[in-house]
């Protein structure tokens, strides 16, 4: 339980994030953004992104973000978030809801016309794999829903299977990231992952991928499940 409440988003967020008012800086860990120089944007997904989203807000007001777009676990609790819309997913398997939540995350980018002056936060906490799917061309919801069915059903490590599901992905692996470039990007990430490697962390969506395609076909192998899904998997 103590270790439980030092990590909630309402403690850990407020002892990373410090908003100074009168000069319009938010500082990250000590690192400051001027607010002034461009729009702020909230994007991201998780267990706990509807609360770190929530405290956000706290700290900087709504009326310092332009848009936001957030997907958490379906039945979480109401999250009280006037910018930031929270969009409710499936997990452990993703579900339609998510990709519609991914693809309102990068519709921002051209609705807003976000540019290098823009400052993006990204919130990501455990579970963000599966609440932020985002299919790569080829590959049906329903083909990612089996993959990930099938490699919890096998007790696989959690870095192994968000190695298959970043190359199924089009936004993980850095590819959210990468989406919002030339934008100035700033992930909050709160870990469930021993080790804390940010490219596992919900399949590192703003992190560059160290793994490849030969070692995320080495999992499926492992495990035999290659003639169990869709080829174009």
């Amino acid at each position: 339980e103590a270790g439980i409440s030092r990590v909630l988003p309402s403690r850990i967020m407020r002892s990373a994030l410090h908003y100074k008012k009168t000069l319009n800086i938010l500082e990250v860990n000590g690192d400051p953004y001027n607010l002034s120089e461009g729009r702020v944007f909230v994007v991201g997904g998780g267990k706990a992104s509807g609360l770190m989203a929530e405290v956000l807000e706290s700290i900087i007001s709504p009326i310092k973000i332009t848009a936001g777009v957030i997907n958490c676990k379906k039945g979480s609790n109401r999250y009280n978030t006037e910018k930031i819309e929270i969009i409710e997913a499936g997990h452990p398997v993703p579900d339609s809801n998510g990709i519609d939540g991914v693809n309102k995350m990068l519709a921002l980018k051209e609705k807003y016309s976000i540019n290098a002056n823009d400052l993006v936060l990204c919130l990501i906490s455990g579970g963000g794999s599966a609440l932020m799917p985002c299919p790569v061309d080829g590959v049906t919801l329903e083909d990612k829903q089996v993959v990930t069915g099938l490699l919890l059903e096998c007790g696989v490590e959690i870095g192994e299977i968000n190695m298959v599901r970043k190359h199924l992905s089009k936004i993980k692996g850095g590819g959210l990231g990468k989406h919002f470039g030339p934008a100035r990007m700033v992930s909050l990430i709160i870990s469930d992952v021993t080790g804390n490697n940010l490219d596992v962390i919900a399949s590192g969506p703003t992190s560059p991928d160290s793994s490849t395609f030969d070692d995320a076909y080495s999992v499926l192998e492992k495990y035999h499940l290659v003639s169990k899904i869709a080829g174009s998997v």
